[in-house]
Order: structure tokens, then C-alpha cells, then sequence
């Protein structure tokens, strides 16, 4: 007879990493073992972020005592820390740890709206994200996808296309200037695509978008922008293009 194998849980996100880092910093250099409310409301927080991002894992899925063992790989990072604890921590943890470690506003500023987003109402079907041709944000896997959400809303999209098309009469990426119309005739007339511009980590659940939070940009460009983990803004990449 077969025995059942338990599913493995998978590697710690991105987003994962960032709420365990703001509760060491929060709490150290005394850090509150797995017996505490403390680090087991942690470990429900996580596991109803596996939720909304609808990963999978068993039934040891970042309980206490897995968490305390993560909050373990942050101790070879830090300075401040002088005892002993684990030899080595992940590629992930240094990730996290060399972004965000001497920036604890900022990131507590992101830890608190992927925990906005993990409360809010919007079904985690929503947040089904995955494009090879792009990189999640910095600030994790869900707060990528609120922006992506974001850009791809047709009602706030096509009233920026409406506005700028009565204003200029034609649209033109506002990086490159790249006109579809004037490229594919017909077939292009009226069509580019929407850049959020605000930063993610500023991103509440809730929040109503602006005709001033997005930006006319041309497939090519918008790749560009999203390409890699540090995500560029709009200035950012126009200095490359008029660099080349």
C-alpha cells in the first residue's frame, strides 16, 4: 500500500521574507521564541498569505517553530548581534536583509500593506500573476500583482486615453514616443498601454487610482520598466534610451 507523501512546502517568498524581517527588527535584539503570541500571530499572518497568493504547503506550513528558525538566518547579517546562532543564512535572506535592514521605515511601510492586501476583500483569484517576461517587484509577489491590477483596470485606462487623445489628439509613449498609429496605420489607431507610476510599496488596498498615477507607455517600453526586481520609473528609463 502507497503511503500518502505530505506536500513539501515551498521556499520562503520574497513577501514572506519581508514580514519576517520586520518582525526581527521590530523585536530585536530579544526575539520572542516560538511560544509567543507574538511570533504565532506571525505565523498566521504567513499562512493566510500562502492563502491569498493560493500557494500550498502541509500542515507545518511556517508554523512557530519553522518561523523562529527563519528569524535564526537573519543573526549572520547583523552586526548588532554578537552571540551565536545559525552559521548561515539564504540567498533570499541577504536579498531582503542587504535592502531593507537599514531602512526600517521603509520597510515597515511595506510590510504593513501586504498586510492590508492580505486582509482586503478581493478574492485571491485576483492576484494570479505570472509572466516570464517580467520580474515581481522588490517589495513581493502580492503588492505586484495590486499593481499590475491596477494597470489593466479598463474603466481608469481607457478615460487616461480619452483625456490625452482629446488634449493631443494622438497617442505617443511618453518615453520613447512611439506612435502605434503612425507605425501600423488602422490596426494601431488608439492603442497603448497604461504604466502605474506610483511606487508599490506606497500602494494601499483600497486606494483610488488617478489619471495623474498612470502613464502612456508602448509595450517595449513597459517591459523594460518591469524587467528586472528594481523596477524603473519613467525618468529613468528615458535617460537610458537618450544615452544609447
Amino acid at each position: 500500500m502507497e503511503k500518502n507523501t505530505p506536500t513539501r512546502n515551498p521556499k520562503w517568498s520574497r513577501d514572506e521574507l519581508i514580514l519576517a524581517l520586520d518582525f526581527y527588527l521590530e523585536h530585536r535584539p530579544s526575539l520572542p521564541d516560538k511560544n509567543t503570541s507574538q511570533l504565532q500571530e506571525l505565523s498566521k499572518t504567513l499562512n493566510k498569505l500562502m492563502n491569498k497568493l493560493g500557494h500550498t504547503g502541509n500542515n507545518k506550513y511556517r508554523n512557530p517553530n519553522g518561523v523562529y528558525m527563519k528569524l535564526m538566518n537573519f543573526l549572520p547579517f547583523d552586526s548588532t548581534y554578537s552571540g551565536k546562532g545559525l552559521s548561515r543564512g539564504g540567498k533570499g535572506d541577504k536579498e531582503v536583509w542587504d535592502s531593507y535592514a537599514d531602512k526600517p521605515d521603509l520597510l515597515k511601510s511595506i510590510a504593513n500593506n501586504i498586510k492590508a492586501n492580505i486582509s482586503s476583500d478581493v478574492g485571491p483569484a485576483l492576484y494570479d500573476y505570472d509572466d516570464l517576461d517580467e520580474d515581481e517587484a522588490k517589495e513581493g509577489r502580492l503588492l505586484t500583482v495590486v499593481h499590475k491590477r491596477r494597470e489593466r483596470n479598463k474603466k481608469i485606462t481607457q478615460k487616461k486615453k480619452e483625456t490625452v487623445l482629446k488634449r493631443f489628439g494622438t497617442l505617443a509613449c511618453e518615453i520613447c514616443n512611439f506612435d502605434f498609429s503612425k507605425v501600423y496605420g488602422e490596426r494601431g489607431k488608439d492603442y497603448i498601454e497604461c504604466h502605474h507610476t506610483i511606487p508599490v510599496h506606497r500602494m494601499k488596498e483600497g486606494d483610488k487610482t488617478k489619471l495623474s498615477d498612470l502613464a502612456l507607455v508602448c509595450s517595449n517600453c513597459h517591459r523594460m520598466i518591469h524587467r528586472k526586481r528594481q523596477w524603473l520609473n519613467i525618468d529613468e528609463l528615458r535617460s537610458i534610451i537618450q544615452d544609447q
